[in-house]
């Protein structure tokens, strides 16, 4: 192998082994963004999955799960007589211009723009139980953080 050429070394699996694969969990598309902090990943069920990097050591290049939503649903052209797949056959991230990230997403027939973005929440409801379902004390909560997608165009 000469120095110019890439290898892949394969680190990481999400999910558990045992569960059945079906063909809407086969992988369409994959997209860095343009730092390589996140990764989304499309696939024949229509789900986009983006993963984060982990802060803690880059070089190594471990993935979290940070958002997963569903971007394509199977549909009907009738004028064309044609089945349309929820499969996701390209992801693009756009150049970001504000805390926001910005991707695009499209099947056979429809390109939708997905606004990705983080929100503070306040601590009330069910964010103040604990994983038992006891209450925990407001002041020890430092963060509660929601993943929103939001689909702007179709």
């Amino acid at each position: 192998m000469s120095g110019s050429e890439l290898q892949w070394c394969f680190s990481q699996v999400k999910g558990t082994i045992e569960e059945e694969i079906t063909d809407a969990d086969i992988i369409s598309c994959v997209e860095f963004n343009s730092t390589g902090e996140l990764l989304a990943t499309g696939d024949k069920g229509g789900r986009i999955v983006i993963f984060q990097q982990e802060q803690g050591n880059p070089s190594f290049g471990d993935y979290n799960v940070y958002s997963t939503f569903q971007s394509h649903e199977p549909e009907f052209d009738y004028l064309k007589s044609l089945e349309i797949e929820e499969k996701i056959n390209k992801i693009r991230w756009l150049e970001r211009v504000n805390p926001a990230h910005f991707l695009l997403s499209t099947n056979d027939k429809t390109i939708k723009l997905w606004k990705v973005t983080e929100r503070d929440r306040k601590p009330e409801g069910f964010n103040l139980k604990d994983e038992h379902g006891v209450l925990r004390d407001p002041s020890s909560i430092h963060s509660l953080v929601s993943i929103l997608a939001i689909r702007v165009l179709s």
